[in-house]
């Protein structure tokens, strides 16, 4: 941490000294246990009707990654109690899988079977294994990867997006990428916690599809939606993230680290500052929610705070793109408008950087936890 700006030094102690208690004590249902889906701007929670799996497993890698950085029980008996959650209400008993939804009773209000839920409850439980030692969910992963293999694996080595509870596939003429991209991330985590060659396997073949599908070489764009062709979807194919672009930027590197994957080093930068070209406002500052990739006209001109975060975690790796902003002003955004002295954070702004989402979305603590944690392990 001694090697961080002064920026970057604030963020971290304010991360792990305000914001996290922040979410573990209002955060949590304590009466009908889970997590709840928000915060208002005052850090008390909001009301809604169901839980999500994806939000619990992206809190369940938060707190026991942050209980190993910081040496907190609290943190680390946080991450216990929403392993147990997890697998106590929304782990399919009967049939395998996690279901999507459940309500505050913990009665199932969406059964379906997503391919985003089931990457990120991989990595969650990548954490809790790696980072606190937790045997009991070798098992859960063990499972977990079984099932996708077995049950959404398609024959263009893509894996269905979205499964019925009996895991039909609702969607077979759809490939998306974003949860390709989280289910690449859930297995690079694994291959760097036991090096099992299975994690190797399954990295290479979303790599794979990555470069031959998901990617417009030509453009170093990131498409979105594609047909079962790979050709993008009329109504949605050319409209882009730049977050996925930086998100896509880290993994690239982070693949070319441990697989050895010269390919993905050399697209890296291409990608990282493609997603530049199209999200990065050059008179305000901050990232375009979505841009078309076609004209590069901004389509959604508001700012969340996720982009900004996977921002920075791709240029802790990418250091000196050719356009666009070095990584001190990256951090300097986060810092500075969307982070309050106090934890809190704002969601959304709009183009004149007034706030236009105040509340906190559980979902988004997993991004903030990443950039920061990047941050650490580059310059400890």
């Amino acid at each position: 941490m001694s090697g961080q700006s002064g920026p970057g030094r604030a963020l971290t102690a304010r991360f792990a000294g305000q914001t996290l208690p922040m979410v573990l004590r209002a955060g949590w249902d304590w009466q009908r246990g889970g997590h709840v889906e928000r915060l208002d701007a005052d850090g008390q929670p909001l009301a809604a009707p169901y839980r999500r799996v994806m939000v619990h497993a992206r809190q369940l890698h938060v707190f026991s990654a942050w209980a190993h950085r910081t040496g907190s029980q609290a943190f680390a008996e946080h991450a216990d109690r929403v392993f147990d959650y997890m697998v106590r209400h929304f782990h399919d008993r009967e049939r395998g899988g996690w279901f999507a939804r459940i309500d505050q009773a913990g009665a199932v209000v969406d059964g379906d079977k997503r391919l985003y839920d089931h990457a990120f409850v991989l990595f969650g439980l990548s954490s809790y294994l790696a980072a606190l030692g937790r045997s009991d969910a070798r098992r859960w992963i063990d499972e977990t990867a079984d099932l996708l293999e077995e049950r959404f694996s398609r024959p263009d080595g893509s894996f269905a997006e979205r499964m019925s509870e009996r895991f039909d596939d609702r969607n077979p003429g759809l490939r998306e990428q974003n949860p390709h991209m989280h289910l690449l991330e859930a297995a690079l985590a694994l291959l760097e916690a036991d090096g099992d060659a299975r994690w190797r396997t399954l990295a290479s073949r979303l790599l794979g599809l990555f470069h031959r599908g998901f990617l417009d070489r030509s453009r170093h764009v990131v498409r979105e939606y594609l047909d079962a062709g790979f050709t993008p979807v009329a109504n949605r194919g050319v409209r882009v993230e730049a977050g996925h672009h930086f998100e896509w930027a880290w993994l690239l590197e982070r693949s070319a680290r441990l697989l050895g994957d010269e390919r993905s080093s050399r697209a890296a930068v291409p990608v990282l500052e493609r997603g530049l070209e199209l999200g990065w406002d050059r008179t305000a500052g901050g990232v375009f929610d979505e841009s078309d990739a076609g004209t590069g006209r901004v389509l959604v001109a508001t700012r969340r705070l996720w982009p900004a975060c996977e921002l920075v975690k791709a240029l802790v790796v990418n250091p000196a793109p050719a356009r666009g902003p070095d990584l001190d002003q990256a951090v300097r955004l986060v810092a500075e408008r969307y982070v309050t002295t106090d934890g809190r954070w704002t969601e959304r702004f709009g183009p004149d950087w007034a706030p236009v989402d105040r509340t906190m979305p559980a979902s988004s603590l997993y991004h903030l936890a990443m950039a920061i944690a990047e941050l650490e392990d580059r310059s400890g």
